[in-house]
């Protein structure tokens, strides 16, 4: 039969990897799915006996709610609409069907959870603690050079040795998409991941990411730095989140700003649930179109407000 699969709202070029696992497991029982992005304001035209929507951010709910009520034989799932859903074993453990988004990298979780309790952040409530997940040849296609690892801490796995020898030994471009952790750097990672073709996620930049959202780790981000610069990996190849308009003041912020400078690295702020703070607004404009090489924040800051 036809089934729908109904991707809400993945980031633009970035596919859906439940909705891949779900549409090689339809498949695989003999059945049609097909892909629509977006959230639709009507029904489609063609019959559909089973519709999955996915809708990962929680603000998109009550629109991917309406949608699917036009709907008799509807799935929803995500972590916008149910934090405790998962996948059955055996969709979660199938080989995904790239062909779904006609992408020529592979992606998956080779662990679940994290060992970090971050009061911002749902991996917690949604996955737990730290477990092991799948090994890399579960989900990667052969055919794919490039390949996305979506685990939240990918250092905390009790795999990871096995998992960046497998990267190593064949010579797989990787993009650590939820970043590594600056505080779990040891000389043996860092040497093994030297040796790794690491790459942003659309594959056309050297780059490796990290966060610094509390000062309180300001000396174990100092050294992560310094361990990564003696096998290598420099300054420039490293973009580092910040976090801001959770739990730190305005000179807390401008503070780790002023030691990404220090240290040579590329910041980014993220804006806690999209703030509207009007200041937060101007710092994360003044810092992710990098003004600051060219302007000093004070008089930034003073010509926008003054406009």
């Amino acid at each position: 039969m036809r089934v729908l699969l109904v991707d809400a709202d993945s980031k633009k070029g970035f596919p859906n990897l439940a909705l891949m696992k779900l549409s090689a497991w339809l498949k695989k029982q003999g059945h049609r799915p097909e892909l629509i992005r977006g959230i639709p304001t009507t029904a489609p035209l063609e019959e559909y006996k089973l519709v999955y929507i996915s809708c990962i951010y929680f603000q998109n709910k009550d629109k991917v709610l309406e949608y699917a009520a036009q709907f008799e034989n509807v799935v929803l799932g995500g972590s916008g609409i149910d934090l405790d859903m998962k996948l059955d074993d055996d969709i979660e453990h199938i080989m995904p069907d790239y062909g779904l988004y006609d992408i020529d990298f592979s992606m998956g979780f080779t662990s679940r959870g994290c060992i970090r309790n971050c009061s911002f952040c749902i991996v917690p409530e949604k996955e737990g603690y730290i477990k092991d997940n799948a090994p890399i040849s579960e989900f990667h296609d052969p055919e794919h050079e490039n390949i996305i690892l979506l685990d939240n801490n990918f250092q905390a796995s009790p795999k990871w040795r096995e998992n960046l020898e497998y990267l190593w030994e064949r010579g797989l471009h990787v993009n650590f998409n939820q970043g590594l952790d600056i505080r779990l750097l040891t000389n043996e990672f860092v040497k093994t991941l030297s040796r790794i073709n690491f790459e942003n996620w659309t594959f056309r930049r050297s780059t490796i990411n990290f966060a610094f959202d509390d000062l309180r780790y300001e000396k174990q981000f100092r050294e992560g730095v310094r361990l990564l610069d003696h096998y290598g990996i420099n300054s420039r190849k490293l973009s580092v989140y910040m976090l801001v308009g959770y739990n730190t003041t305005r000179e807390e912020d401008k503070k780790r700003f002023e030691i990404m400078q220090e240290l040579g690295v590329y910041p980014y702020v993220m804006k806690y649930n999209r703030s509207d703070d009007v200041w937060i607004r101007h710092f994360a404009r003044y810092v992710n179109r990098k003004y600051f090489e060219f302007i000093e924040w004070d008089d930034y800051n003073d010509g926008v407000l003054n406009q």
